[in-house]
């Protein structure tokens, strides 16, 4: 499971686990603009201590505003928990990696000369939106049967699919892209009921609470996949799909596309058409929206619940959770990388 700090307080490593201890802040210095001063947060009494048992933490996610220190980093190094940390925004600025359970400099040497090769960065390149197309078509379908309609956007989204042989750039992939995901969002008022008619995704800032959630979400997927990554030889800088550049793991951006309608759609479908989140969960700041904490901490619940669902897995005759699937796509790719075995990120079954 993963652990989700969304308090404040402070961490720290107690015998061999550990220990969280809430400590109240007063409302001035919950605002982005005023940084907490850890030493006066030290000196105040706890609010409520909690024991955390170490052994089943699979990565820790900071929220709030938490002191620790050297001791606790080397007790989750020791352990290969990162630590994935978000702003007051909910934004994710950055993951501390314990040093990496496995290093391959061929596998690294590879995935270089795949991203230099065009052929073989193009194939890698449509068989993630090959995936992405066919899961955001299956989404479509799926809506399709229970409520009717839609057959256009499901058709299109087909026609889409079958070009991505004829473009020859990742920019021309890239366009498509847009295109079907342009689609795919026209469709959504039609099951979401009282949302903006047509939606539209806006990112920085997100203009409407739904865009706001979108945001959030996506931010959780691509944290779960650097988590995975970590766990394998790949480098995680090293894209193909988006433009590798600086400050974030950009193959962490390709590898979630084909999840997103899989993971992240589906359950904002849930959660909101089931007024589990609504309009009054978020608060206008400046010119875009931001989810409370009351809120942020039921989706956290759900997502971790999303994370440890179960799917049949054809390649192993058993049954998974959604974070092993995603792991099982970063062996794909490394399995296409050293061995030339055909790269196919997981595809939902109709």
């Amino acid at each position: 499971m993963n652990l989700y700090l969304t308090k404040s307080g402070r961490l720290r490593r107690q015998d061999n686990t550990l220990r969280f201890e809430t400590v109240p802040l007063p409302p001035e210095e919950e605002v982005p603009e005023s940084e907490c001063d850890c030493e006066s947060l030290e000196e105040r009494s706890a609010d409520a201590v909690h024991a955390l048992p170490v052994e089943s933490v699979d990565a820790v996610y900071i929220f709030g505003t938490i002191t620790l220190n050297s001791q606790l980093v080397n007790f989750l190094n020791s352990r290969n928990i990162p630590m994935h940390f978000f702003n007051w925004f909910g934004h994710h600025t950055g993951t501390l990696l314990p040093h990496a359970e496995q290093l391959s400099g061929d596998l690294v040497i590879r995935q270089a000369e795949a991203y230099r090769n065009p052929e073989e960065r193009i194939g890698i390149c449509r068989a993630l939106l090959g995936a992405t197309f066919h899961n955001i078509r299956s989404i479509l379908l799926y809506y399709q049967r229970r409520n009717g309609g839609r057959e256009e956007a499901a058709e299109s989204v087909r026609l889409f699919e079958e070009q991505l042989q004829e473009q020859s750039t990742p920019e021309e992939l890239m366009g498509l892209e847009g295109n079907v995901r342009r689609i795919y969002y026209q469709a959504w008022p039609g099951w979401l009921g009282n949302i903006q008619t047509p939606f539209k995704r806006v990112y920085h800032p997100p203009d409407n609470p739904l865009n706001a959630l979108l945001s959030f979400l996506n931010s959780l997927l691509y944290t779960a996949c650097v988590s995975e990554l970590y766990r394998t030889a790949l480098y995680p800088g090293i894209s193909y799909l988006h433009t590798p550049g600086t400050r974030r793991f950009s193959l962490a951006l390709d590898l979630v596309e084909p999840f997103k309608p899989l993971m992240v759609d589906r359950l904002l479908f849930r959660l909101w058409g089931c007024r589990m989140v609504s309009d009054k969960d978020f608060r206008k700041y400046s010119n875009g929206f931001l989810l409370t904490d009351d809120a942020r901490r039921r989706i956290l619940q759900e997502w971790d619940q999303e994370l440890r669902k179960t799917v049949h897995c054809p390649a192993l005759n058993r049954s998974v959770s959604y974070r092993q699937l995603l792991r099982l796509d970063c062996y794909k790719l490394v399995n296409h990388l050293l061995e030339g075995r055909e790269y196919k990120p997981y595809r939902i079954d109709y």
